[in-house]
């Protein structure tokens, strides 16, 4: 609620400080006095107009502060929405706005500058100013069908409509995304295809290169690899003084020796080793010479095919295994265009479903709605009698509009999807016989509009909208009779949210749990304005005065606060 409320240099207002309390505070004094200037500086601290024509005379700076106490979690949170945390210990909210002569204005929440917009959007959840139209939630029309389904206890209901309508979203954007990426894979099938042929008819082998390069250098020197070989078969094994008849003169000369097998064992083992493996050799050189050939034929494939490759690596990957792995990713995306056709079939059938299944939901929460809209008009109506409003006419529409591409409904058509279903919710009123009902936000602001949003307050029995409720000219062109019935009201809707109103009429003071009385008076020629609390006594002469003159008003507010009291009591 709000707790308390210092202005400065407001108009007559030097300085004063107001430290409000639960329920029902009351506003008096006399006219001119500055009343109606404590709710323009309210209106002014949660971010409306800088006027800078009402500062003080002589004063460079006019600010208003405010302290909220955020007492129920549902505020918290909703504060939380905007970025603002809460001390667990104070549990306070500190909102401050000061305007300079020179046009600079400062905002701060919680001692921390910030926009004004943030103040006006934070001080759209915590106060209703009812009569002036600033900072009313319930002239949201999202708010609006909040309420009504608050009144009709739709709550559920209306929760499995946005699951609904959420599961129909998540299937719209899952098969818009499958036909993007179909649209876009289309334009792809070509190159894909013709990528998959490519690498598929090359059908390279991991390594081949390298291999195919081996070959090649082995060809290109055939002649040379050929003569070599024959040399050196001939130098093995071939000839007069060849190195195999050598080795094995040499081996016979070890073995004819004296003592031969003790001291020349080693190497004559050696020998022997050598012999074979100059046999081997000269058989494989051999070989070799006999085999190798010029073969211009396949030299020229490998060329080919070396250059086939190199092609493939620089489209697709720089080796074989790169250009393997491209093409089955090229493959796999080709499978998956030939089966989005049938991904696509299937998320159009989930969107019937989900449409329908949404649909009939929808349409049994609009059913429900009219029944509520048609009970809660009943009920304002009602209450607008009692306040003094008899001539006035309240009236919820809950409409539609018709879309191709809406929820189907039982009726045969389909209706714009919302977040919360496919209606419109609107609260309309008419103050006078003759005139067309209009949406309260098109209201003329005061009196009767403050008195319209206070019988719908009453209608709901709940708290509607932000927890401190501001009502001001609430008794404008009211009398006695229907100021007693205002003022029971507002103390009603005070138990179940913090009320401020401002107000002349005594019947609506004497129900004030709270009571400050505004008075101003001239020092050295200036003019000064003030609010200070009432006591008990005070309030019964605060009370006499707003009766009037004469010898009996004393003991007439002393029996107006005690009738009060005992409707109090009795609840």
């Amino acid at each position: 609620m709000l707790a308390e409320l210092t202005v400065r240099n407001l108009a007559v207002i030097e300085e004063t400080r107001l430290v409000f309390g639960p329920g029902l505070n009351v506003i008096t004094g006399e006219t001119g006095a500055g009343k109606s200037l404590l709710v323009d500086a309210l209106a002014f601290v949660l971010g409306g107009t800088a006027d800078r024509g009402v500062m003080r005379r002589g004063a460079d700076s006019m600010s208003v502060e405010t302290v909220f106490a955020l007492d129920e979690p549902r505020t918290r949170e909703a504060l939380a929405e905007f970025g603002v945390e809460v001390d667990d210990e104070d549990g306070v909210a500190v909102l401050y706005r000061e305007v300079h002569q020179e046009g600079r204005t400062v905002s701060r929440l919680n001692g921390r500058a910030v926009p004004v917009s943030t103040l006006r959007a934070v001080g759209g959840a915590l106060v209703d100013i009812h009569g002036q139209g600033s900072h009313l939630s319930l002239l949201d029309p999202r708010f609006q069908m909040r309420v009504l389904d608050d009144f009709g206890g739709l709550g559920e209901h209306r929760d499995s409509v946005e699951c609904a309508v959420a599961e129909v979203r998540r299937v719209q954007g899952e098969l818009g995304e499958s036909e993007a990426a179909i649209r876009e894979a289309e334009q792809r099938r070509d190159l894909l295809a013709f990528q998959v042929d490519e690498i598929e008819a090359a059908a390279p082998v991991d390594g081949e290169e390298e291999a195919l390069l081996r070959e090649r250098n082995v060809l290109e020197h055939a002649e040379s690899v050929r003569d070599a070989c024959v040399a050196a078969y001939e130098a093995l094994s071939e000839g007069d003084r060849n190195a195999a008849d050598l080795a094995a003169e040499a081996l016979d000369h070890l073995r004819r020796a004296p003592g031969a097998a003790d001291a020349l064992g080693a190497q004559i083992e050696a020998l022997e080793s050598a012999l074979v493996q100059l046999g081997d050799t000269a058989r494989e050189v051999r070989r070799l010479a006999e085999s190798v050939e010029s073969d211009p034929a396949r030299l020229a494939e490998i060329e080919e095919r070396v250059e086939l490759l190199r092609r493939l690596k620089r489209k697709y990957g720089g080796s074989e295994s790169a250009v393997l792995a491209f093409g089955e990713d090229a493959r796999t995306q080709l499978e998956r265009i030939e089966t989005a056709d049938v991904r696509r079939g299937e998320l159009e059938r989930a969107l019937d479903e989900a449409s329908r299944s949404a649909g009939a939901l929808a349409w049994g929460l609009s059913e429900a709605r009219r029944s509520a809209a048609a009970a809660l008009g009943k009920a304002v109506a009602e209450e607008l009698r009692e306040v003094g409003l008899e001539r006035a006419s309240f009236d919820i529409a809950v409409e539609q509009n018709e879309a191709g591409d809406g929820l189907p409904a039982p009726d045969g058509r389909r209706y714009a999807l919302a977040g919360s279903g496919i209606d419109r919710v609107t609260f309309s009123a008419r103050t006078n016989p003759g005139e067309e009902s209009r949406p309260l936000a098109k209201v003329a602001s005061g009196g009767e509009t403050s008195r319209m949003m206070l019988a719908l307050n009453s209608a709901l029995q709940t708290v509607s909208g932000a927890p401190s409720l501001v009502f001001d000219e609430i008794d404008a062109g009211i009398g006695s009779r229907a100021g007693e019935v205002v003022g029971r009201k507002l103390w009603t809707v005070g138990r179940r949210a913090q009320v401020l109103c401002v107000t002349h009429l005594p019947q609506i003071a004497a129900w004030a749990d709270t009571h400050f009385r505004v008075g101003k008076a001239v020092e050295d020629g200036r003019t000064y304005s003030g609010a200070e609390s009432l006591s008990e006594e005070e309030r019964v002469g605060e009370v006499a005065g707003m009766l009037g003159s004469g010898a009996a008003v004393g003991q007439v507010a002393r029996e107006m606060l005690e009738r009060a009291a005992q409707g109090k009591a009795l609840g």
